[in-house]
């Protein structure tokens, strides 16, 4: 089928222009990306902490939003109820302590589709979720997952520590030999999810009970104790959501309720 969307002149007159359903179609999402393009959305979810099984359900939804090109991108920023997370290579010899009785203390524990190890998330930790299109940025894996770590560099930077990414051999964010943010994302259909997460005054005891990242002497540290001195993790927080648009150049940067990430009036920008 044949859908005309247009004339060009042919001599004194003019002949219309077809093109096929799909060219049609690819041509209206092509316009509709444009139209998105550097649109960034900023949920807070604030100090409550938050289920990691919510917060998944919320990637999910948001990525499969995004393949179709529905929505525009969408940063989660938000701290975890206590959970450990195991990636693509984690494994159960990470955990130094029976899974059953870190459940029966009231931790979780769930497998994900995320790249990385194992790994804890609570509070005292700020974690920022960007489910993004990639292909909308311009950016490959590689160049993406450096530009988050960039941003916790920036960030920690800000407090006057001295911090680095790009350790050959090790993903995250470092001071020295101890690690201060880790990242592990899922990449799918060119549309990026789960993200980063700083220790800013986490309880890092927590991180006793496993191997953290594979690592067998993998030292952690937070932004508290490497600056010896109280740090607000609001403040923090949107330090680092900052520190994000910045990094990845989004021009247009609004912020929306938990309660408002799929209401068809927000996926409507102009």
């Amino acid at each position: 089928m044949l859908i005309a969307i247009g004339q060009c002149k042919q001599g004194d007159g003019a002949r219309p222009i077809y093109l096929s359903r799909t060219a049609f179609e690819d041509l209206r999402l092509g316009m509709s990306v444009t139209k998105l393009q550097r649109v960034l959305r900023v949920c807070n979810f604030g100090p409550v902490p938050v289920k990691y099984a919510e917060a998944l359900s919320l990637q999910e939804g948001l990525a499969e939003l995004c393949k179709q090109r529905q929505a525009p991108d969408t940063l989660l920023h938000l701290q975890h109820a206590r959970v450990y997370t195991l990636g693509k290579r984690g494994q159960a010899a990470h955990f130094k302590v029976p899974q059953s009785r870190l459940e029966e203390e009231g931790f979780d524990i769930y497998n994900t589709g995320r790249g990385g190890e194992t790994t804890f998330h609570g509070p005292g930790q700020i974690v920022l979720y960007p489910v993004v299109n990639l292909r909308r940025l311009g950016l490959g894996a590689r160049a993406y997952v450096e530009a988050l770590e960039d941003c916790m560099v920036d960030a920690c930077s800000e407090h006057g520590i001295h911090a680095r990414g790009r350790v050959p051999g090790r993903t995250g964010v470092w001071v020295d030999d101890r690690k201060i943010g880790a990242v592990g994302v899922k990449i799918s259909s060119g549309v990026a999810s789960h993200g980063i997460a700083v220790n800013v005054s986490t309880d890092l005891r927590y991180f006793d009970n496993i191997v953290p990242c594979g690592i067998e002497d993998c030292v952690v540290t937070s932004v508290e104790k490497e600056t010896e001195q109280h740090v607000d993790i609001e403040d923090f927080g949107h330090l680092l959501v900052q520190q994000f648009y910045k990094r990845l150049n989004y021009k247009n940067v609004t912020s929306i309720a938990s309660s408002e990430l799929f209401a068809p009036g927000a996926m409507a920008y102009t």
